[in-house]
């Protein structure tokens, strides 16, 4: 194998300027890693200094690794943080969400007032031609229609209410409503107007009745008070295995 020659006082000028370079590039490299640390400490500077090229290279790779497993640390809490953060913003998502189920079951019961837009039905009936059947109807038609609450004559409609006949009157949930009726329903105005008035439905209802009057109304914000006696639930619970 043919080995080029070169003359021997390029080897000594490689080695003279070689040995200078590597030492300046390492003790730069150590000086930018350790900056924070070496910054005002003199003697550790002259340590350095004082050592060799291979001394030099063990701490350069030493701190390599440590600044390797640093920055795997660092992602790995990064990546924790994030998670957390999921977590957290799940949690509260859920927390969210029961809240608006809870909501939505408190109006459905009628357990508290309701503030809204939506229509106010306005029946004359000086003649008492008007039944309780008639009132459920009414009432089961604005439900149909996408009523979030009703209310009768200030009485609220909850998912215990019933319609009754009481001393010749119509009575809700043992209050007896005299006429005018008025029956607020809180949703959305013309859709609510829309199911009141279909063919066949409850305004042709009433104005088929003898000496009875309706009109629908659209208002901006209704306030339908909670019912009288909020409904008693009762609740399961579970049996213990042990004898």
């Amino acid at each position: 194998m043919a080995v080029a020659w070169r003359p021997a006082w390029t080897s000594r000028l490689r080695g003279v300027v070689a040995g200078p370079l590597l030492v300046a590039l390492v003790t730069g490299l150590v000086g930018f890693l350790l900056v924070s640390q070496i910054r005002g400490s003199q003697p550790f500077r002259q340590k350095l200094q004082a050592e060799d090229e291979g001394d030099l290279t063990r701490i350069l790779a030493s701190l390599s690794t440590e600044a390797d497993s640093l920055r795997d640390e660092i992602s790995s809490l990064k990546l924790q943080l994030l998670t957390l953060q999921t977590s957290n913003q799940r949690d509260a998502s859920a927390a969210a969400a029961a809240d608006d189920q809870r909501r939505a079951l408190e109006v459905l019961s009628g357990t508290v007032p309701v503030t809204g837009p939506g229509i106010t039905l306005t029946i004359d009936d000086p003649s008492a031609a008007v039944a309780y059947d008639t009132m459920i109807d009414i009432v089961q038609e604005l439900r149909d229609a996408g009523a979030e609450a009703i209310g009768v004559n200030d009485v609220r409609v909850g998912i215990n209410s019933s319609f009754a006949e009481k001393d010749g009157k119509v009575a809700l949930d043992d209050t007896v409503l005299s006429p005018p009726f008025r029956v607020n329903a809180i949703g959305q105005g013309s859709t609510l107007e829309g199911g009141l008035k279909i063919p066949g439905g409850a305004i042709d209802t009433l104005t088929a009745l003898h000496d009875v009057h309706a009109t629908v109304l659209r208002t901006a914000k209704l306030v339908i008070p909670a019912v009288a006696r909020a409904p008693a639930f009762r609740v399961g619970r579970p049996v213990s295995s042990s004898p």
